[in-house]
């Protein structure tokens, strides 16, 4: 009996070694986020639609919030307002001043999608999110960047580095700052 209590404090403590997961500094590991004084540069206008605070980018295009499949990366541009007319985005280099990674749990039950709720029969996933807050200058109403992707809870991850450069296409890049730790050479 002794022996099966001590393999899950061998596993807790084995986790915190440097060397493990969380410690991985690699822009293909979804444990590290873009850091903050990364630079998402726009390279093309985007218009954010009448009605709406954001576009959303999925596999280097752009897509409508209703087509996004959420168990695939995506993206969305969010600005500060919505406007009864088109928003236009102007290609600019906007700061990453803050980084937020979290996850929260989605309920699928006959169609319809229940928040953090957890009702017998229904379909358990994990809506994995890094929300990276921007600066621009020249474009003070542009707020944030948000990729996720839903995920099983035990294996699901956040979006890694190269899955956000890939589903931001030609849109944007996403250049690190000098000296980041996980670059490709």
């Amino acid at each position: 009996m002794r022996r099966i209590g001590l393999l899950p404090l061998l596993v807790l403590i084995g986790a915190c070694q440097p060397g493990s997961l969380t410690n991985v500094k690699n822009v293909d590991s979804p444990y590290y986020p873009p850091p903050v004084g990364s630079r998402l540069i726009l390279k093309k206008e985007l218009a954010i639609p009448v009605g709406s605070a954001s576009v959303a980018l999925q596999s280097g295009q752009l897509v409508s919030q209703r087509s996004v499949d959420q168990y695939y990366p995506n993206c969305r541009l969010e600005v500060d307002a919505v406007l009864s007319t088109t928003q236009t985005v102007t290609a600019d280099e906007f700061l990453v001043t803050h980084v937020t990674t979290r996850s929260y749990q989605v309920m699928a039950r006959d169609g319809i999608i229940k928040v953090g709720l957890n009702l017998a029969g229904s379909m358990s996933m994990f809506n994995y999110i890094t929300v990276m807050k921007l600066s621009s200058a020249r474009q003070p109403q542009v707020r944030s960047l948000t990729c996720q992707q839903w995920g099983e809870p035990v294996f699901g991850k956040q979006v890694s580095i190269q899955q956000m450069r890939a589903t931001l296409g030609d849109f944007f890049s996403l250049e690190l700052p000098a000296g980041s730790p996980g670059e490709k050479q």
